[in-house]
């Protein structure tokens, strides 16, 4: 076989890789919000304080960061806990604590959301600070980390409301 051909086979099956990795992580990005059903229900002029009625009946305390996951063991949840842990350390001084709700046992948010894993923050006056993604991109680790724009977001004052980042693409289940 000559060089030219050895290098040309080399070529297409390196070729052939990229291909196949490029489409299987065209796959695992989804849109977290693909109806516009979250993004719809937030331009409600009373969507936070419904978020935090339906919170309080699901015993979330003030000043939460709550995950919102599966109990079917979908690999983008495992993804959260670093992000998870972030938060929760920046947030530890603030008083916040981190709960866990699964979507399966909280029927009015699957009303609203349609992808998990999502993370909801209330801060210690019960005022909805953040509804949204962990992350974005492939895998939530390759895109943009959030961590730092919620925090940002908990500690903003005078209070105008959540931010809702229903425009997401990134592993969800």
């Amino acid at each position: 076989m000559s060089k030219s051909v050895s290098w040309v086979l080399l070529l297409l099956w390196a070729v052939g890789i990229l291909t196949a990795l490029l489409v299987y992580a065209q796959r695992q990005l989804t849109e977290f919000d693909p109806d516009g059903l979250l993004l719809h229900q937030s331009t409600s002029p009373n969507f936070d304080h419904q978020l935090t009625n339906i919170l309080k009946q699901l015993d979330v305390r003030a000043a939460s960061i709550v995950h919102i996951g599966s109990n079917q063991h979908c690999y983008c949840e495992s993804l959260t806990t670093p992000h998870q842990t972030q938060l929760a350390n920046y947030l530890e001084s603030d008083a916040y604590t981190l709960q866990n709700i699964n979507i399966e046992d909280a029927a009015p948010l699957r009303a609203l959301l349609s992808q998990v894993p999502a993370l909801i923050v209330v801060d210690k006056h019960y005022q909805l600070r953040y509804l949204g993604p962990y992350a974005t991109g492939y895998g939530c680790f390759t895109g943009k980390n959030l961590v730092q724009q919620i925090i940002s977001y908990t500690q903003t004052t005078p209070y105008h409301g959540a931010v809702i980042n229903a425009d997401a693409v990134g592993c969800f289940c």
